[in-house]
């Protein structure tokens, strides 16, 4: 089959604009763990970071006037590098065919060739997100297709289990669970985490533990405490002093099938969250969006600063005669800080 370029509805250029905004309107609105991990656009194919840098501060010593200067340390610093892996899919313009028998014209294409784009920035998006739930749970990033899981070093102490399970209402101990958790969080980086990022089974099963209704109810008689509100989960998190909780159970298709971003028996401890806008990485990563081999080509006239991230084109083919709408970005969600996050498996 015989691929051209085809400008003669919209120029790459406008298409790419087009697309690029669609993406970073979907980083705001929709994939929303993006104010974690943003897309942040790079000239390059490759990432490479410095790891192991955060944690606790070491301190400088005092000295005696005259006295030499003690001598710092990078304690645990590692340089982590790989390669972008490539994402592109293309959509048929359906409409062609109907539209070709009376002479199609860019009027009659452009809203045609705006929705493919709208659906190939959604799509290509929702791959990314999928990624960013990885990083952020499991601090690795798997491609299946490629058959490669990149893993970004994550202390084995900030992934468990619960001792007792959270289904388990009347033994489990989600407060001192937590309270637990944060405080490992606490002794590795030297701060708290911003938010406990959960699934919704989890805060249900949190609702029904004996220790939660008890700290709602002091006073209520053994055996009959009332099912707490969120409002009032939210009062006993606030009082123990541990970051507030927010509910997260988004999900995308693969392959046709509902996945879920995040799994549904865990929660995550987070750091505080960047802007929904932000271009520029997080103190805990970013999602890396490098320099496409379409943006390279002549054809698609994009000028040097303007090549890295996601682009887009329309290709016409001639047997069949076919419109395209085409769009390919090389990226993904990297962990520079990867004990930043903190997974407890709460669920069976």
């Amino acid at each position: 089959m015989s691929w051209t370029l085809d400008t003669e509805f919209i120029e790459p250029t406008e298409l790419t604009g087009l697309i690029r905004a669609a993406l970073a309107d979907l980083q705001v609105n929709r994939f929303t763990l993006s104010r974690w991990l943003p897309n942040v656009e790079v000239d390059d194919i490759a990432y490479e970071f410095v790891k192991g840098g955060g944690g606790l501060s070491e301190t400088a010593s005092y000295r005696s006037w005259d006295a030499e200067s003690k001598i710092g340390r990078r304690e645990g610093l590692g340089k982590v590098m790989g390669e972008l892996p490539p994402i592109s899919e293309k959509i048929l313009l359906n409409e062609y065919d109907r539209l070709r028998l009376r002479k199609l014209t860019r009027d009659d294409a452009l809203p045609f060739i705006a929705r493919d784009a709208q659906r190939l920035a959604r799509n290509i998006g929702a791959r990314f997100e999928l990624v960013r739930g990885q990083a952020l749970v499991n601090a690795q990033a798997p491609i299946p297709e490629l058959q490669q899981t990149v893993d970004f070093g994550r202390s084995p102490e900030h992934s468990v289990v619960a001792a007792v399970l959270w289904s388990e209402h009347a033994t489990a101990t989600p407060i001192d669970d937590l309270e637990a958790w944060v405080q490992t969080y606490i002794d590795t980086n030297g701060s708290a985490p911003a938010v406990i990022l959960m699934p919704r089974q989890v805060f249900q099963n949190m609702r029904q533990c004996e220790q939660v209704q008890r700290l709602a109810f002091p006073l209520a008689p053994a055996g009959q405490t009332p099912l707490v509100s969120a409002d009032q989960v939210s009062t006993v998190i606030e009082s123990m002093g541990l970051p507030p909780i927010e509910m997260y159970d988004a999900q995308v298709r693969v392959d046709g099938t509902s996945t879920r971003i995040t799994p549904g028996n865990a929660l995550v401890l987070l750091p505080e969250a960047g802007a929904s806008s932000a271009a520029s990485p997080t103190e805990l990563g970013a999602t890396l969006l490098g320099t496409t081999a379409e943006a390279l080509e002549d054809d698609y006239s994009l000028a040097p600063g303007d090549q890295p991230g996601i682009v887009a084109g329309t290709w016409k083919t001639k047997d069949p005669v076919r419109l395209w709408t085409h769009a390919a970005a090389v990226g993904m969600p990297i962990l520079r800080e990867p004990n930043l996050t903190f997974k407890a498996q709460v669920l069976a």
